[in-house]
């Protein structure tokens, strides 16, 4: 039994010593790791770009440790707009004992420009600043396959900036004490820290510089898109001013529709988007079209009778985005009429008016925050035939022309829907060379439309 108990005991003292050893040898490893400290990003998206960052930097077998963001929020909040100079990032990274801080920023809606800046815990000074154009993504996929090869050297290179200091701690290892028995206990704590020395990062500085050198490559030509379909469902208020101009004109009718009810759609859509990547994808398809609800005209004598106004238009947009604007011309045809359902002894004399026109059309649009954008678009009509009104009884021989223009403000509830008001202008002119001798005859005529509008868009 003796001999039982004396092996127990030996036993025993095997495994609490080697418990303490391997503790001591799990907190050296932690020890050598680069501390990272991941600030919570700038932007809506910040927290899901913080997450992709953190996951990142993190992952087994790169030499590093990310601290927990609870404790670097927690610090960070002493700092009041957050740490900004170089003092501040180094008293933060002492705080923390972190070796290199990451500074983050994710801004826009339609495209997210993200910014990633890794500074020195040792000084606070700038060790690198890299930038991405990405689309909207959530799981930000270009930042995840690029990060490493664009800041891993950097994040290397940021504890050795701080190793001089480390050295010079042990700048006496003195080899006279090895030979005194006195000091010989303390000189292997001192000279624990030794493996540190040695530094296999060096070399794999250099090995890992070369994947750098692509990084004007990546960063260089952007390429920079919209979304592949835009499609806008508004509500509208509607107005019409007609007059004839020219002889004769005070015997012919003139209109005003003070308000009216309508409803209209916009669809945008490339489809080139889904098979290159090069300028040639911007080119897309546009159509739009409105139509009044429930108009109807009242004559000088009382009558009421049904009116119909509609507006139907498409051809092909080309868009050119730019960083914070966007550039689109297009090129289209279309229909506008305007008619009333009149009965055959009807003396009022107003004409239907079934305008086709060739439309050139320049657009801009410009983003002022994450959530507020303004649109523009101003276009010119040739009209190619204007239904009753070109007949001899009115203008025979007609030759006109048309403005185009609108003006909205966007707000972004999602990335990929938002509210859009704003209001529209049309007007037409004309001009006729008619026989002295019509029965009926003007020389000409004006036709202006006006709407304001308030609508829902989707952009994916």
């Amino acid at each position: 039994m003796s001999r039982i108990a004396g092996w127990g005991l030996l036993v025993l003292a095997l495994v609490v010593s080697y418990r303490p050893a391997e503790a001591a040898q799990a907190k050296k490893t932690q020890a050598q790791k680069t501390q990272v400290a991941v600030l919570r990003p700038e932007g809506r998206q910040g927290d899901a770009l913080r997450r992709v960052l953190t996951q990142e930097l993190g992952k087994k077998g790169r030499g590093r440790a990310v601290l927990p963001a609870k404790k670097v929020d927690a610090q960070v909040k002493l700092i009041r707009g957050g740490p900004q100079t170089d003092e501040q990032r180094q008293a933060l990274a002492k705080k923390l004992g972190a070796d290199v801080l990451i500074l983050a920023s994710v801004k826009g809606t339609k495209r997210w420009d993200v910014e990633v800046r890794a500074y020195s815990g040792k000084d606070g000074t700038l060790l690198a600043e890299e930038r991405w154009d990405v689309r909207t993504n959530r799981a930000f996929p270009d930042v995840r396959r690029e990060l490493e090869p664009r800041l891993g050297a950097a994040l290397k290179a940021g504890p050795e900036q701080s190793l001089p200091p480390a050295a010079v701690t042990p700048s006496t290892p003195t080899p006279t004490p090895v030979s005194e028995p006195e000091v010989a206990p303390p000189a292997p704590i001192a000279e624990a820290p030794r493996p540190e020395v040695v530094k296999p990062p060096p070399p794999t500085v250099s090995k890992e510089e070369p994947p750098v050198q692509p990084e004007p490559k990546a960063a260089g030509p952007r390429h920079l898109d919209g979304p592949i379909l835009e499609a806008l469902l508004s509500g509208q208020g509607l107005f019409r001013r007609f007059n004839f101009s020219g002889n004769n004109a005070s015997e012919l009718p003139n209109y005003s529709l003070n308000s009216a009810a309508a409803a209209s759609l916009a669809v945008s859509y490339f489809p080139l988007s889904h098979f290159t990547d090069g300028m040639v994808h911007n080119l897309g398809l546009v159509v739009r079209g409105s139509r009044a609800i429930g108009l109807s005209t009242r004559l000088p004598d009382g009558s009421k009778y049904g009116t119909t106004a509609q507006l139907l238009e498409g051809g092909l947009r080309f868009r050119l985005p730019l960083r914070w604007l966007e550039v689109s011309v297009s090129g289209l045809y279309g229909t506008h009429s305007f008619s009333l359902e009149l009965p055959p002894e009807s003396t009022f004399n107003l004409p239907d008016v079934d305008y086709r026109f060739a439309h050139v059309e320049l657009g801009l649009r410009k983003a002022l925050t994450e959530r507020w954008a303004i649109a523009a678009r101003v276009g010119y009509q040739h009209v190619l035939s204007g239904g009753e009104l070109s007949s001899d009884d009115y203008i025979p021989q007609l030759s006109g022309s048309g403005l185009a223009g609108e003006l909205a403000v966007e707000f972004a509830l999602t990335n990929m829907l938002g509210l859009r008001m704003g209001g529209e202008m049309r007007s037409y002119s004309f001009t006729a060379d008619a026989a002295e001798g019509a029965p009926v005859f003007a020389g000409g005529a004006t036709d202006r439309y006006f709407s304001g509008q308030l609508g829902v868009y989707l952009r994916l």
